[in-house]
This record gives C-alpha cells, structure tokens and sequence, in this order.
C-alpha cells in the first residue's frame, strides 16, 4: 500500500480487531424483527392484506357502532371513503338526506340487537379465512370491475362537474332546499368531483374470492354454532375493498342524484 494514499482513522493505532459476531447477529435479529413488525401494522392498519375485507366484517358484526361514516371509511377506505365520509357527515344536517342516513344506521343497529337475541349479549362471531380454498381472479375479470368503477366515478365526476356550474342564486336555492350551509354544498360538490376523478383512473391490480369458516358463540348457544360464507376482494389502487362494499358507491350516487337532480 502507498503510504501517502493511507489515511488512518481516528482512534485507529494500527492493530486489527476480530469482528465481534455474536453483537452482529444480534442486531441483525433485533432488526429483521422490527421489519417485521412493521409490515405487520402495514398489513393491519394500511389493508395491505387480501383479508382485511373479512377482518373489517367480523369487526362490524360484533359491535353497536352505526355511524355511516366510520363504516363507510373502513369499507371504502381504499376508494375515496373519507371523501364519501365528509359527505355523509355534512348530510347529517340536512332534512333532505338524515332520514335515508338514519335508516342505514338504525337498519345496523337493529341487525346488530337480533344477534344479541339470537346468541346472547356477550356473542362474539368470529371469521377466519380459509387459506386452502382461495380462487384468483383472472385478468378480464379484473378488467371488468376496471371498468364498472370508472364508469361509477364519471357518474360522480359528471355530477360534481354540472353542480360546480351552477350561478350562485341557483346554488343557494338548492342548499336553502336541502337545508344546508351553501359552504358545506360547496364542500359537498368538490368531495364529488374528487371522488369521481380518482374513481376513474383506477387501477384494479389483482382479486381473490375468498371463503370464510365463522364460529359464532355465546351465551345462549349450548355450543359454538359454525358456518362459511364467501366473498370477492379487489386490489383497488393498493387497497383491498370487498365487492359487495362497492355497492355503497352506487347507492350513495342515487341519493345525492334524487335530491339534487331538479337543478342540473
């Protein structure tokens, strides 16, 4: 070695020293742990995983909560659900929208107190997937639901757009008609517009239908009852959603439609 090039570092006094691999492997265990732990949290709280949709209905099916807008989040939350939240949240207010809004929720809630009846107040309905009875999806159905989706955001997207138009005394009669703040009708318009155009540049990158054993137990079973039930997920811009969750974007659509469409 040339000497001139040798640059010693600080502390060095030019005595080598084994490696010490016992802290090496070490740290390396404490790491690779960490990173798995991590992925874990991604899986759970990102819906990384092909069975958050199951995780998400068990989650539903054991609890009294019936505010629209949390289910709507954690169902739709890969496709635009907290713009769909707000929405729902803002609609609240409105004499023209609570009552459809305090259907579902009251619809949740009964369903929800006929389980209490049926298995007991401490039931607890367990879901698990059926790792051995999975069917992927091939390409053209992944098209398919492609397409239905876009098609669904330039519904919304057409609609927030023709809303946006709207002179200010025609937006203020329509908000004086659904009971509601013409700022918040104009919050309501660019959830819209928003949600249609992420809905239509979609991407649906993989799909699964999925079976599921269910245990259900509690206090007025003599025993655990068992059942299976099936369900199609969709890989919906790095989120999965389950497809009967889709249905909620048609359904919202057709009652903001019906209440707004006298003024388009």
């Amino acid at each position: 070695m040339d000497e001139r090039n040798f640059v010693a570092t600080p502390g060095f006094d030019g005595t080598k020293t084994a490696p010490n691999w016992k802290k090496i492997v070490l740290i390396a265990a404490i790491v690779l742990a960490a990173a798995a732990i991590i992925a874990l949290l991604c899986v759970f709280l990102f819906g990384s995983s092909r069975i958050t949709p199951i995780r998400v209905m068990e989650k539903y099916v054991n609890t009294g909560e019936i505010k629209l807008e949390t289910r709507t989040k954690d169902f739709l939350g890969g496709i635009e659900g907290n713009n769909l939240a707000k929405i729902i949240k803002i609609a609240k207010t409105s004499d023209e929208f609570k009552d459809d809004i305090a259907d579902l929720e009251e619809s949740a809630a009964d369903a929800y107190e006929d389980r209490q009846d049926d298995y007991g107040k401490n039931f607890k309905i367990r879901y698990k997937n059926d790792k051995e009875v999975e069917e992927k999806l091939e390409r053209e159905d992944l098209k398919e639901y492609r397409s239905a989706i876009k098609e669904i955001g330039e519904n919304y997207a057409d609609l927030g757009k023709a809303l946006g138009r709207l002179k200010s005394g025609d937006l203020k009669d329509l908000a004086e008609d659904l009971d509601m703040d013409v700022k918040d009708l104009r919050t309501c318009i660019e959830c819209l517009k928003t949600v249609g155009q992420k809905l239509k540049g979609v991407e649906v990158d993989d799909g699964y239908t999925l079976e599921y054993l269910i245990t259900i137990t509690g206090s007025e079973l003599d025993e655990p009852e068992e059942d299976d039930g099936e369900i199609t997920v969709l890989k919906v811009n790095g989120k999965w959603v389950s497809l009967n969750a889709l249905g909620m974007l048609n359904y919202y659509y057709n009652i903001i439609y019906r209440a707004v469409s006298s003024y388009l």
